[in-house]
């Protein structure tokens, strides 16, 4: 424990260590809010989620929608109507299966933690009921603080119980479960803004698992920053550059969307409107691939991202012909049917098109 002096100069208060731990990304390599879907639905009927979804996912990226409700209609999408023992059967079963995602370097912190008498919270916007089974070979020693589920009647409802435990939120489950906070060293790991508040309110700060103090060498006076300063320009470098992707990738759409309105209805006045809709579409897909490749996210042009973005594209054109096909079909006129059409499409195209661009991004690309 830390030793703080004490205003008697023979005596000292010996002060209890917590750690607080985010889970998604943190403890684990990954989200695992994707990976037990994936788990419980599989990778085809998740993949079509994420497309339902693509609209309110994009404007929770731009903070025009709120985080927690975005999560709770999809929850509601999969898993509403299920009864709960099913539910904790497959969140057990997701824990065994899954261990793999855990980063070794965080367990043995906490498992250190845990053999100095230090008190470890986990506190995540990942739901309950399977975060706790990961957690579950050490007890009560291990408390676990996450979004909670509704339950009627044994089925789940498909809303949340608690607040998202996101943010702030974080804070005042810390604080919850350990009401005395000047009783106690708190250290927090964290890995994106969601933890910001939980790594703000800390003594100790430890980033993406970097700088990891040492449980015998803790120095709070005034208050220490591991990796402070690292971790909150990481963060806001992550954010401009998410943003300027944005931008850039609307600036693009805009252009390649009126290279494509302006070729469709030149050509719609002499041929079916799906031919002109395809021959706009190529030629505004050509013009989209190098625009996107060397100004929207600045990486080299390869075959494997060249492939993709065209995977990316025949979802989106296939969509689009659905989408415009459906408007015409109800009485829309055939120019104003591309409005609802574009609004539906570009925002998973965005999804589609980041995700095969960036999803390699190599140093040499990053210095472009």
């Amino acid at each position: 424990m830390h030793r703080v002096t004490s205003i008697f100069p023979n005596f000292a208060v010996m002060k209890q260590k917590v750690y607080a731990f985010d889970f998604d990304g943190t403890i684990t390599k990954r989200d695992t809010f994707v990976e037990f879907l994936r788990f419980t639905a599989g990778t085809r009927r998740t993949a079509w989620a994420f497309l339902l979804f693509s609209p309110i996912l994009i404007l929770m990226k731009l903070r025009l929608y709120p985080n927690w409700k975005a999560k709770q209609q999809m929850f509601s999408w999969f898993f509403r109507g299920m009864e709960i023992e099913d539910f904790n059967n497959h969140c057990r079963e997701f824990a065994v299966a899954n261990r793999k995602l855990l980063r070794r370097k965080i367990v043995d912190v906490l498992e250190e933690a845990l053999r100095a008498g230090v008190k470890v919270i986990i506190v995540s916007a990942s739901i309950e009921n399977w975060v706790k089974p990961f957690f579950s070979r050490y007890g009560d020693k291990v408390q676990v603080s996450c979004t909670r589920i509704d339950v009627r009647d044994g089925k789940i409802t498909g809303k949340f119980l608690t607040k998202n435990c996101y943010g702030k939120e974080k804070v005042k489950r810390i604080d919850r479960a350990f009401p005395h906070r000047g009783t106690y060293e708190l250290t927090a790991f964290g890995d994106s803004s969601g933890d910001k508040a939980m790594l703000d309110y800390a003594d100790v700060k430890v980033w993406r698992g970097k700088n990891i103090p040492s449980l015998e060498n803790i120095d709070t006076s005034g208050g220490a920053d591991i990796d402070a300063d690292m971790s909150m320009k990481s963060l806001a470098s992550g954010h401009q550059s998410f943003f300027g992707e944005v931008l850039r990738f609307a600036l693009v759409g805009i252009a390649a969307t009126l290279l494509q309105i302006g070729i469709y209805n030149l050509l719609v006045g002499f041929m079916n409107f799906a031919l002109a809709n395809t021959i706009a579409y190529l030629l505004s897909f050509i013009f989209n691939y190098f625009a996107s490749t060397r100004f929207t996210f600045k990486v080299k042009s390869t075959t494997r991202r060249g492939l993709g973005f065209t995977f990316a594209h025949v979802v989106n054109y296939l969509l689009q012909t659905v989408v415009l096909a459906l408007f015409i079909h109800i009485g829309w006129n055939e120019r104003l049917a591309q409005l609802p059409m574009f609004a539906i499409c570009v925002p998973v195209n965005f999804i589609l098109v980041r995700f095969f661009l960036t999803k390699d991004k190599t140093k040499s690309d990053r210095q472009r």
